[in-house]
């Protein structure tokens, strides 16, 4: 599918302005709050004033505050003349800072100025550029703007913000920029975007061919998520069940001391707001998970996935298919009954936060089904095997090519030591762990940087060490704990070669329907 023509005819290279509301839409709602209440306020007082109300009740409680304001109070065209001289300061100010705003693309880098008293200029090379995003927070969805987030190498303080432009300038200058920084989503032989996709098939997304709002490239659309079990998922975490767990025994503490249902209740009462920082950081929490995934969709460019998220700060977000450097799904404790599944990716240039407050651009899928992780999975990275990947998160034992890890690390883990370990394909390698809440990460030979070897006081005592498959910083963490030392040595060894390999060769374009089982089984000397 032909993406849309990129406009060349925007005039980037001259100084730009912003959007005249974006000073408003930067100082937030807690701005327009207050400014809304000071204004109220001050009306009140004044018509309060002129109807004759304003006697001795306010002089009483604050007589200074009369006297000094009692011109005010008592001459209406005075009081309108300081209303409207604050308004017009505001507003000068406002106008300053619209007027001082300015960004240009000029000389391979964009250029943004701001600030009239404290004057600021950045300037980001474009081949620094790792992606370009578009957000509409709250109050610029009620004013149809949109601010451009242009992300560089360096993290996330190396962002660069254009906010606000007008929601179909901002699709424009996103497309022009990406096409000026050599990008279009990365370059590289595309994925035909029509070939049908298994995640496409769950309900409510398009079928091939159909496109969806995602804007300029966006793409087809693979999967969407409901708002409902988003909603249950969010409710269905370790938190809130520690807190709902929490007030029963309040309750059932209360009810046993006090006999009666209401003196329980009151006694019960009397004790929650000692929960009371507990369940509002929780609330926060959840609430703030919610407001990000909300509205999650994933859609296919071919070169890249783009996503779509957020119920109060709507966000599209692209993540090029080169620039994943590992997979991983997690499946929690409280999740195993529905049989859900959250999928996350480590890209190349963005900043992790470990807080997990700034995954925007690593989260893939908050919540899903099996089949539609796998999909996704598969998706990303079409080396991978379906099969692999379904015995990898539900399997057990050493059953397809997998090296667990020594029976002595049931010290460290007695619940999951069976089912610990890796595997290694001719791709990449696959590390599975947990049994209550199940864990799989896949990194590629090409993406190992470098490879850890370590041991505590007590692995050296039993003979164990772990190894750790280092790369771009982010949730998914490819680490095998507690091998056979021999094993983990021979493990890095191989690994280390297999990466170095893969890095001279170019990456071979495979399937799953190419490799039905791509996992090479462990040599009969390496079993101990």
């Amino acid at each position: 599918m032909a993406s849309s023509p990129i406009r060349r005819d925007l005039g980037l290279h001259e100084w730009q302005h912003l959007h005249p509301l974006s000073p408003i839409l930067r100082g937030g709602v807690v701005g327009v709050a207050i400014l809304g209440y000071a204004a109220t306020q001050f009306v009140d007082d004044i018509f309060r004033s002129l109807g004759g109300g304003g006697g001795g009740g306010d002089e009483e409680t604050d007589p200074g505050l009369r006297e000094g304001l009692g011109v005010l109070f008592d001459h209406s065209l005075i009081a309108g003349a300081v209303l409207l001289t604050i308004l017009g300061v505001v507003g000068l100010v406002g106008w300053l800072s619209w007027r001082f705003a300015k960004f240009r693309v000029a000389d391979g880098q964009i250029e943004f100025r701001k600030g009239w008293i404290f004057r600021e200029h950045r300037q980001v090379p474009l081949e620094r550029v790792q992606a370009i995003e578009i957000s509409r927070p709250l109050l610029a969805q009620f004013t149809g703007l949109s601010q451009v987030i242009v992300q560089s190498a360096g993290g996330g303080d190396s962002q660069l913000k254009l906010a606000f432009l007008g929601a179909g300038r901002a699709d424009e200058v996103r497309g022009e920029l990406l096409a000026l920084a050599g990008r279009r989503d990365e370059a590289g032989p595309a994925r035909p975007v029509d070939t049908p996709v298994g995640a496409s098939d769950v309900a409510g997304a398009p079928g091939p061919g159909q496109r969806t709002p995602f804007g300029t490239d966006e793409g087809r659309e693979v999967l969407r998520v409901a708002n409902s079990r988003l909603f249950v998922a969010t409710i269905l975490h370790g938190g809130t069940i520690f807190l709902g767990v929490m007030g029963l025994l309040t309750g059932s503490v209360a009810l046993a001391a006090y006999g009666s249902r209401f003196e329980a209740l009151t006694g019960a009462a009397i004790a929650l707001p000692a929960l009371g920082p507990i369940a509002f950081g929780i609330a926060v929490n959840r609430i703030g998970e919610l407001l990000k995934h909300g509205n999650f969709r994933l859609a296919d460019t071919g070169t890249s996935v783009r996503i779509q998220h957020g119920l109060t700060d709507k966000r599209t977000t692209t993540v090029p298919l080169h620039r994943i450097q590992a997979v991983g799904m997690v499946q929690p404790l409280w999740w195993r009954p529905l049989g859900w599944w959250r999928v996350k990716v480590n890209v190349a240039g963005i900043a992790h936060d470990p807080s997990g407050d700034d995954d925007n651009e690593t989260t893939v899928l908050p919540v899903g089904t099996l089949d539609q992780a796998l999909d996704v999975l598969t998706l990303l990275d079409p080396a991978l095997s379906e099969a692999d990947l379904r015995r990898a998160a539900l399997g057990d034992g050493s059953d397809g090519g997998w090296t667990l890890v020594s029976p002595r690390a049931k010290r460290f883990d007695w619940l999951s030591w069976r089912r610990s370990g890796f595997a290694v394909s001719p791709q990449s390698v696959m590390v599975r762990a947990g049994r209550l809440s199940r864990r799989v990460s896949v990194m590629p030979h090409a993406r190992v940087q470098s490879l850890t070897l370590a041991q505590g006081p007590l692995e050296r005592r039993l003979d164990l060490a772990g190894v750790t498959l280092v790369s771009t910083p982010g949730p998914v963490d490819v680490r095998v704990p507690h091998l056979d030392l021999r094993t983990a040595t021979d493990f890095m060894r191989d690994e280390a070669a297999r990466a170095r390999d893969a890095r001279q060769m170019s990456r071979t374009a495979c399937t799953s329907d190419d490799l039905p089982s791509q996992l090479v089984p462990p040599d009969e000397n390496d079993e101990r």
